[in-house]
């Protein structure tokens, strides 16, 4: 068989049983610190890393995937840390072929982060890796950094920025940032991947309840509004008037969000390395996006260059979901 390719996924770590996916069995890296809460509830974010490390081994088999726990924060992270935690993962890893970030944030500008500068310095120094990044669910076209570096002549070939698809994978999800710094669109709602309770169930309390009408004006039956749920606190961010609902998780979720959609586009570009012995994440970023040219979706009144795998289906309807 081929050398598998490296991908490093720098995110919230492995949930504990893990390893008793079968999809997982390869993947290797951090646990997370903290799954559950002192109630015995998985957190909001808990099974966040584990869940791309899925997507990641579903579309790309023959991939050697290393999960780092640095973001096990999950968002509540200085940007001054950030670049460092980024920094001190890939050089754990030894700079892999490629990097699967779900995380960043938007400046209001297009000037990038200070944080991230000695990070995106490094990475310009090490050809043999590419990141890609999530385009951020924030519904706007504020760049949202790392991914925007994507824009950006100088790092323009060491930075593949990804929006998310909706169910029907004909047009961007309600959530997803786009703006012509997003480079590619892949599927990124209502995803099916491992989660957590392959040993023993786990519960879970939604954090917040489902809105009445799509909170991005989108168009169609989106995750704003479908499954309908109700959480601890309501859609204004008031407390919810009424009770939280409790799931528990049996091994699988489905999620959404360009979180997601970033490892599948990773996912692909390993897919590609493997199947033309190719050795440079970049050129196959290049001759991937190249061969799926005629590909696109519909993004705000435009047509954006789009990469569905071919393991991947359309789903999500209001009906299916409610």
């Amino acid at each position: 068989p081929e050398a598998a390719v490296g991908v490093l996924v720098v995110d919230t770590g492995l949930t504990g049983d893990h390893a008793r996916c079968p999809q997982l069995v390869r993947v290797r890296g951090d646990l997370e610190t903290a799954e559950r809460d002192a109630d015995g509830l998985l957190r909001q974010y808990a099974g966040h890393g584990t869940f791309i490390a899925g997507v990641l081994a579903a579309v790309a088999p023959h991939t050697d995937i290393t999960v780092s726990n640095a973001l096990n924060d999950a968002g509540a992270i200085l940007e001054s840390e950030f670049g460092g935690l980024l920094l001190d993962a890939a050089e754990q890893a030894g700079w892999p072929a490629l990097i699967s970030l779900s995380a960043g944030t938007s400046t209001g500008g297009d000037e990038g982060l200070l944080g991230l500068e000695r990070f995106m310095a490094e990475l310009l120094d090490h050809p043999g890796t590419l990141l890609v990044a999530a385009a951020g669910n924030n519904g706007n076209d504020i760049p949202f950094f790392p991914a925007a570096y994507a824009a950006k002549p100088r790092y323009a070939k060491a930075v593949l920025s990804v929006g998310a698809l909706r169910g029907d994978g004909e047009g961007h999800a309600c959530f997803s940032n786009h703006g012509r710094w997003v480079d590619v669109y892949a599927p990124g709602e209502r995803l099916t991947g491992p989660l957590t309770g392959f040993d023993a169930p786990v519960p879970y309390v939604y954090q917040h309840s489902s809105y009445d009408a799509c909170r991005h004006d989108g168009d169609y039956s989106c995750t704003c509004r479908f499954p309908a749920h109700s959480g601890l606190l309501s859609a204004d961010g008031e407390t919810s008037p009424t009770e939280p609902e409790r799931v528990e998780f049996t091994g699988y979720a489905r999620w959404s969000g360009t979180s997601f959609a970033t490892p599948l586009v990773a996912a692909m570009v390993a897919a590609h390395m493997v199947a033309h012995k190719e050795t440079d994440p970049r050129r196959a970023r290049r001759d991937l996006l190249a061969a799926h040219k005629k590909e696109t979706a519909e993004v705000r009144g435009r047509r954006a260059p789009a990469l569905r795998p071919p393991t991947w289906r359309p789903v999500g309807s209001s009906a299916e979901e409610a």
